[in-house]
């Protein structure tokens, strides 16, 4: 009996002292940061007199506007080509993307200097509420269900030669960052 007490204490004492000591060291939860994944396309190739063009889709519903949220709601998307070796092509930046409408983004054959070769590989990549672009981030950021293709066309007909909506997350999310601030 007089064993358990002094554990019973002594548990007691070290609880209060792991306590005490990280009240001092405490860390401040601050804002949250919405962190949403990249969606790519597979590779494709790309040949002369070919286009290539990245579609996206903002499924959010519009009942309910951005408008009459204080403040508004904001989803920017990035648009991006990449080659094999995973260099930058051709970008775009479209902030306040609308719910239910669309953007896209065309990368011809002849703008790829990076491969000499008649055909390109390319891959389509979307990014929502990037972290760093070229125009200014959003004040709010806020959720975008969003659905990708990726077409290849002829240039002289018209004719759609590949067309896919397979996509894979490239990083993990949706999830929540906490912004920690050491006191």
């Amino acid at each position: 009996m007089k064993s358990t007490g002094l554990f019973s204490l002594t548990l007691a004492g070290f609880f209060a002292f792991a306590a005490q000591s990280m009240a001092q060291n405490a860390i401040v939860a601050e804002p949250m940061a919405m962190v949403q994944p990249a969606v790519t396309t597979g590779m494709a190739g790309l040949t002369t007199n070919q286009t290539a063009r990245l579609s996206v889709l903002n499924l959010n519903s519009t009942s309910i506007t951005t408008a009459t949220l204080t403040p508004p709601i904001n989803c920017t998307v990035e648009l991006q080509f990449f080659d094999a070796q995973n260099k930058s092509l051709k970008q775009a930046v479209v902030p306040n993307f609308a719910p239910q409408t669309a953007t896209t983004l065309d990368l011809k054959r002849s703008e790829i200097t990076t491969q000499t070769a008649n055909r390109a590989e390319i891959r389509g990549q979307i990014n929502v509420n990037p972290t760093s672009t070229p125009v200014a981030n959003p004040t709010v950021p806020g959720y975008c269900t969003i659905f990708t293709t990726l077409q290849i066309f002829d240039e002289t007909t018209g004719s759609t030669v590949v067309l896919t909506s397979d996509t894979r997350v490239t990083n993990a999310g949706p999830f929540v960052i906490p912004l920690i601030a050491q006191r």
